[in-house]
């Protein structure tokens, strides 16, 4: 079943881990590819260092040019970004050639560079893509010069430099949502991290074109030219049940799914055709792991066995049977000499592969073990435990040599570094911890999951983790710095597996959404140093000008947008998610409110922290609002609401009086005033300068969700879980209407600009717009199939827009109450209008996905919605792209865009 290597790769491999002698590079090709793919990391590294160093009368000579030809032209392709990264003199070089051709007003002339170019798209620095964003920013005819490259090559024969341009526009983070492309030709461009959505490429060549992370939803490439192609993943392979643990053979021409039918499958990785079935357990296979030779896969299962299985014939060697309970890890000691099993009945055992016997029984922890991993010289073993403790054991004698503690749950998971140095454990607590294993201390702590992490692999050349966890994602870590490089989503379900292939190029994944997904881990996005949100959008909300836009998220951060779509600013200091942001009346100041129980003030021009604002016990997690002269802002938390001074971060007065957390806040419109609402069932109004109850307004029956003013100040409306709205006098106390007709709690209330209607969005999945003279409801606009999440008046009233849990945003036109736009795959968590000098309407949301989209909706003989900008996506979107009649796309790419929804209306 697996292929051997050639009888001349082994003699070569040997001298080759020896010695980088000049003499291998006198060996055919394909045989020193072959050895590099069998080589460790040092030695690998040792061989490229051999490949590219130049030497004068036995001095060796330093020059970036010369150095860059040679890994062009003697290193495999796929070791070329690593190497091309780890060189910091390049790096330098890189960077100063791009300045000096800056300084000179000819950067535009580097697309005709080839071999530069090809450097700059390799490194992965997001300085270079930061340095690149700021001139074209600063220079827009060097965007319309490299944007004519781009169309001239539809006519002439300028394909390289028009595939160099437009990689630099994207690099540039320039996006190209709705241009037409129809016919460019740009042969190997880079288009990782591009935003593309409903793009024309018709006909256009895309060959060896990279479209790693690319939004190319409802892109049309009819026609196109694809052979070649990269997508930075494979096609994912669907499993009959879910998959709980996953390992690549030593030479990583096979792979094995342990699944919990208990069955395990084998697939080749030349084509990831399935070749071998072993089944026997008679219930879930929670772990496997094959022998370094490659001839056996180990196999752990809840059927409290181990089971050895013959590669070649899928015939079972032994069933280890000493367990008492299920065995949820096994792996084999580096020499393959023994097997190690870690079980729910507390206990490790140590087993000889020749006779199948245990050899021993390591006994300490208090719970159930889950998790096992060998130093890599074989002399320790490390398990993890639900006792929340990681032993280290003597495999000699099975003592017991350290213990490691800090994380406050279970750990699923360990992995040793390749060098033996560190240990990466993982588990309940979502944290990942590294360990020095010398000393026993904690290196980093790695925090960004927001669910249990049930897997984690060191790369082969130890310089990233993996981890998969129950919020679905993989994530990728430098694991020198503790610091997060990427997220990989695409998973449903909790992943329960992750693995390196054997040369570190690839990464599997498995979970409980039964599929094996297979990433590329070369390329990581490089795109903005000042990368989106990494966590959900909670709240976004455009200046008062207009011109910026703010955004927070769980990721605790604030960032700011500026009118094109790029990242102005983060602005870091919150230790927990943000929950609101909300701009000053003038526009020079933003709040931010937090999970961490405080209020932020930051300069909106600078980024910088002004004031931290504390007093509340709990979490900002209701609106903050700013009075109509900006000196004040008012916050609520723990039943009270604080007013602030704006100027001196000081809180002026504390409201006391509600008995139920505050749900809303909002001053009137000559700021005299403050209403709050309540799960105690009431609204309160309070004089500003006093900090006295003014008013208590009673009569819903249940909490009040929301309240606001009438643009005149004298009135109020509320909605409540009460399934009404009421509408009240400010002066009398006296409810003037109350609206009913919903069929569930309102959970949202607003104004019209001109104050002459109300809407309402209710968890009966409709919004309502009522007449405010009248109280008679005006229209009921349906469509949406959960419940509202947001609801939004355009500037001029032309237009209403709703968000829903259904993760869709319907548009309606107020006039006709039509549903004039339906924009797919967007709750609208957060949703702000702002009106263009042309007259058109841009439509910005915030989301669940992490992601901050602005359309422009503008009325032709309907109403159209294209998407002006996205912020950093990280993620490959093919969604209802159309690959018609496309030329030499593989099966297997051609399998994986489908997978992703995009569209063969041939086939």
């Amino acid at each position: 079943m697996l292929t051997p290597i050639s009888n001349k790769a082994i003699p070569a491999c040997f001298i080759a881990q020896k010695s980088a002698q000049p003499s291998f590079l006198s060996l055919p090709l394909e045989i020193q590819q072959e050895v590099e793919d069998l080589l460790d990391f040092s030695g690998r590294q040792a061989m490229f260092g051999a490949k590219i160093t130049v030497t004068r009368n036995g001095e060796a000579v330093e020059e970036p040019a010369v150095k860059l030809r040679l890994i062009k032209s003697r290193i495999n392709e796929k070791y070329q970004r690593d190497l091309v990264n780890s060189d910091r003199e390049l790096h330098k070089f890189a960077f100063s050639q791009l300045e000096r051709l800056s300084a000179l007003g000819k950067l535009d002339e580097v697309i005709e560079k080839n071999e530069f170019c090809w450097l700059l798209w390799l490194i992965d620095k997001p300085e270079i893509s930061e340095f690149l964003q700021v001139k074209i920013k600063e220079n827009p005819e060097l965007e319309r010069k490299l944007w004519n490259w781009v169309m001239l090559s539809r006519l002439e024969e300028v394909q390289i430099k028009a595939a160099h341009a437009i990689t630099f526009l994207v690099r540039a983070g320039v996006q190209f949502n709705n241009k037409n492309l129809n016919g460019i030709r740009v042969p190997g461009a880079d288009l990782s991290d591009g935003a593309f959505d409903s793009a024309q490429l018709q006909g256009a060549d895309l060959r060896n074109v990279h479209f790693h992370r690319t939004w190319l939803q409802q892109a049309n490439l009819s026609r196109a030219q694809m052979s070649g192609v990269q997508f930075g993943e494979l096609a994912y392979l669907q499993e009959e049940s879910n998959v709980t643990s996953c390992a690549y053979s030593p030479d990583g021409k096979a792979f094995a799914v342990g699944l919990g039918n208990g069955n395990i499958n084998v697939y080749t990785t030349l084509a990831w055709e399935k070749v071998l079935t072993l089944e026997g357990h008679t219930n879930s296979v929670r772990s496997i792991a094959y022998s370094p030779s490659g001839i056996q896969i180990a196999s752990g299962s809840e059927d409290e066995t181990v089971r050895v299985w013959d590669m070649q014939s899928g015939a079972v060697v032994y069933i280890l049977e000493d367990h008492t309970d299920p065995v949820w890890s096994v792996t084999y000691s580096p020499d393959g000499l023994q097997i190690a099993s870690g079980s729910v009945d507390y206990t490790v055992r140590l087993w000889n592969v020749q006779s199948g016997m245990a050899v021993s029984t390591l006994k300490g922890h208090t719970s159930s073990v889950l998790s096992l991993a060998y130093s890599q010289n074989g002399t320790q073993i490390a398990s993890g435990s639900l006792d929340k403790t990681i032993r280290i054991w003597n495999t000699q004698d099975g003592s017991l040599i350290r213990t490691l503690e800090g994380h406050k749950g279970g750990t699923y998971n360990i992995a040793y570094s390749p060098n033996g140095m560190q240990i990466a454990s993982g588990g309940v607590d979502t944290m990942i911890r590294i360990w020095d294993v010398q000393n026993g201390a904690a290196i980093y702590v790695l925090e960004g999951h927001r669910g249990e992490i049930h897997s984690l692999a060191y790369s082969p050349n130890g310089m990233q983790i993996a981890s998969g966890s129950d919020d679905s994602t993989v994530r990728l870590w430098n694991a020198q710095t503790g610091m997060p490089l990427q997220i990989l989503e695409g998973h449903t379900h909790p992943v329960f597996s992750v693995v390196y292939s054997p040369n570190g190029t690839q990464l599997a994944s498995g979970g409980d959404d039964e599929t094996v997904r297979l990433w590329d881990t070369q390329r990581r996005s490089s795109i903005h140093r000042l990368e989106g949100h990494s966590e959900s959008i909670t709240s976004a909300c455009y200046a008062p000008d207009g011109e910026q836009v703010a955004s927070g998220s769980f990721d605790s951060a604030v960032r700011l947008w500026d009118a094109r779509g790029a990242i102005a600013r983060i602005l870091t200091g919150h230790t927990a998610e943000v929950y609101n942001v909300v701009y000053s009346p003038s526009g020079t100041q933003i709040a931010s409110g937090s999970a961490d129980k405080t209020i932020r003030l930051w300069d909106a021009q600078n980024g910088a922290a002004l004031h931290t604002l504390k007093g509340h016990n709990g979490p900002i997690s209701s609106r903050l609002v700013y009075s109509p002269d900006g000196l004040q802002i008012a916050s609520s938390s723990d039943e009270t609401i604080r007013l602030w001074d704006t100027q001196s971060g000081m809180t002026a007065t504390i409201l006391e009086g509600h008995t139920g957390d505050i749900l809303s806040v909002m001053y009137s419109p000559d700021g005299l005033q403050l209403a709050s609402s309540s799960v105690d069932q009431t609204i309160r109004v309070w004089d500003v300068q006093s900090g006295a109850t003014v008013r208590v307004l009673k009569g819903h029956t249940k909490w009040v969700s929301g309240i606001v003013y009438s643009p005149d100040g004298l009135h109020i409306a509320s909605g409540s879980a009460d399934h009404t709205i009421r509408l009240w006098d400010v002066q009398s106390e006296v409810t003037i209407h109350m609206l009913e007709g919903h069929t569930d709690a309102v959970l949202r209330v607003v104004y019209s600009p001109s104050g002459t209607q109300i809407a309402s969005g209710s968890s009966d999945k409709t919004v309502r717009l009522w007449d405010v003279y009248s109280g008679a409801v005006i229209h009921i606009l349906r469509g949406h199939t959960d419940k509202i999440s947001s609801v939004a008046y355009s500037p001029c009233e032309a237009l209403i827009a709703a968000g829903s849990d259904d993760n869709i945003i319907r548009v309606w036109e107020l006039a006709s109450g039509e549903c004039v736009k339906v924009i797919q795959e967007m709750c609208g968590d957060s949703i702000a209008w702002k009106k263009t000098p042309e007259g058109s309407y841009l439509l910005t949301c915030g989301e669940e996905d992490r992601l901050l989209r602005q359309w422009k909706v503008k009325k032709e003989e309907g109403y159209t919605a294209e998407l002006e900008y996205i912020s950093l996506h990280g993620q490959l979107n093919v969604r209802n792209m159309l690959i018609e009649e496309v030329s030499g796309l593989s099966q297997t790419h051609e399998k994986l865009l489908k997978q992703r929804g995009a569209v063969d209306r041939c086939k």
